[in-house]
């Protein structure tokens, strides 16, 4: 018994990894959205393009270098991908690792599982976009913050330097969890905070000119943010925490047994440590919207490793055997009804969207796309210089990515230049794109 329990607990991570990736990359071959189009076309710029702070931004800078390197290996959605499913099996081994090293095997083994079945996990586990390899980043430092902060040994603070540092120009969000180090320090025995100290100031001084180029330049997202109001604040939390609210509940317990307990007091920079980085990311954009709009939920997603932490440690907490099964059954239904969700429905689908639309215009109509950023998506699948900008002809089928029906109808009708043009019919392509046929009226 005690040889096959040694083999189980040494299959542990290997089973987390093989499960997060599993699940990642449930969807895999579908159509890319416009952000991650936007990231392939800016990946396959010349590497001259790609050097930060000259030509493109620092802050995301190592993903492109990496999307560009790997995309050699082909251009097919799956393969594109695969870098971000990769990391977010890595991130969930090393979640395993962290729990195991700052608890015990078993919190550590249901942090992993928490992490790998969170729907935000999933999500960013499989697109393309550089959050899947900031989360891997963020928990890679803790953990090495974590193993340098108890062994002292300086090889392993070289390493939490290097990979501190480099984490802000993978996505600048991977420094709110240097706050977060900053803060446990303050709790570290001194000789330990002395050196925690010291290693954290020179990954923050190298990570500054990708953070300060984040906040000066200007945003490039897909979407515009509005000031946030408490309704969004709390979105935000909901889908940092995988859309399950029992997660919430089991890490707010979580936090509560540390604090009166579960850590002895020379251990209190533990409790600092997961408290801090579970806050830090929400407090940090909510101040930066004071400025300007900062709050997406995916720059939240740093701190997903410190909440499914923190939901392991309550689970765990819970008094008798067959209640912690219980809550970690509901959990894993939650997760699943998640993942079940976000596997039907898909938000964009350009390439559906794209051969609908060729397919149904005649000769003399026209392909509009609508706003038009969103033209580098529809040439993606339809193929170079396909689309217009400009409504002509006796039929326009307006390919319209926008949030709501109300806000497509909105954008078509300025495309089209209404009433010169009326709306027909409609096809919904996602939650997100629509293909309507709009024609010509007469009217000037």
């Amino acid at each position: 018994m005690p040889e096959t329990r040694r083999v189980a607990w040494a299959l542990a991570p290997v089973a987390i990894g093989l499960l997060s990736a599993g699940l990642a990359a449930i969807s895999l071959t579908q159509s890319f959205g416009l952000s991650e189009v936007e990231e392939t076309l800016h990946a396959r710029r010349d590497w001259s393009q790609l050097v930060p702070f000259t030509h493109a931004d620092a802050s995301g800078s190592g993903y492109a270098a990496l999307l560009k390197a790997w995309s050699g290996v082909g251009s097919d959605e799956w393969v594109l991908r695969a870098p971000s499913v990769l990391a977010v099996a890595l991130a969930s081994v090393v979640v395993y690792l962290l729990g195991t090293r700052l608890f015990d095997r078993l919190t550590g083994a249901v942090a992993g599982v928490a992490f790998a079945t969170s729907s935000l996990t999933i999500e960013l586990g499989g697109r393309v976009g550089s959050l899947a390899l900031g989360m891997l980043a963020a928990v890679l430092a803790t953990w090495l913050f974590v193993v340098a902060a108890e062994s002292g040994r300086r090889v392993v603070w070289a390493g939490y330097v290097v990979v501190g540092a480099a984490g802000a120009y993978v996505h600048a969000s991977v420094a709110f969890v240097l706050v977060a180090h900053a803060v446990a320090a303050f709790w570290l025995p001194r000789r330990g905070a002395r050196s925690a100290a010291v290693c954290i100031a020179v990954a923050a001084v190298a990570a500054l000119p990708a953070v300060v180029q984040a906040l000066d330049g200007r945003r490039h997202l897909a979407d515009a943010l509005a000031q946030p109001g408490f309704d969004d604040v709390a979105r935000a939390v909901h889908a940092v925490s995988g859309r399950n609210v029992v997660v919430l509940a089991l890490a707010a317990g979580g936090v509560a047994a540390l604090a009166i307990g579960r850590v002895t007091r020379g251990e209190s920079w533990k409790l600092a440590l997961l408290v801090t980085w579970a806050v830090v990311p929400l407090v940090g954009t909510l101040a930066l919207s004071i400025a300007r709009p900062s709050l997406d939920a995916r720059y939240l997603a740093v701190s997903a490793p410190a909440l499914a932490v923190l939901a392991a440690v309550g689970l765990l907490q819970l008094p008798r055997r067959e209640v912690v099964a219980g809550i970690a059954l509901v959990v894993l239904a939650v997760s699943g009804v998640r993942v079940a969700q976000s596997v039907r429905s898909t938000p964009e689908n350009w390439r559906a969207a794209a051969a609908y639309a060729l397919a149904r215009k005649e000769p003399g109509d026209r392909v509009v796309v609508a706003p038009a950023r969103a033209i580098t998506a529809f040439s993606y699948y339809a193929g170079p210089n396909r689309g217009s900008l400009t409504a002509r002809g006796p039929a326009v089928f307006v390919v319209v990515r926008a949030a709501n029906e109300t806000d497509a109808v909105d954008i078509a009708r300025h495309a089209v230049r209404a009433p010169a043009y009326a709306l027909h019919d409609e096809r919904r392509f996602g939650s997100h794109l629509r293909v309507q046929r709009w024609e010509r009226t007469g009217v000037p």
